[in-house]
């Protein structure tokens, strides 16, 4: 009898922590969704970045080829 109450005992024990360890699991997953969306929303925001410096910097080269051919005419 010693020894079934000795087993129920450790198996509630086993129980117990497998449980909280699922519970931890579950939390470490639900951060790292969390990051995964943090880092997805930057990457929108660079790539949006990006897009923007590139037509700023295609404007630059369009006025500075405007500018030599109104030079090139002077000259």
């Amino acid at each position: 009898m010693d020894l079934l109450k000795q087993l129920e005992t450790k198996m509630q024990a086993l129980v117990q922590q497998r449980n909280q360890l699922k519970e931890e699991l579950d939390a470490l997953r639900g951060a790292g969704d969390q990051e995964l969306q943090a880092l997805r929303a930057r990457l929108e925001e660079v790539v949006a970045s990006n897009a923007a410096l590139e037509k700023d910097r295609e404007a630059v080269k369009d006025q500075v080829a405007s500018i030599l051919r109104a030079l090139e005419s002077l000259g």
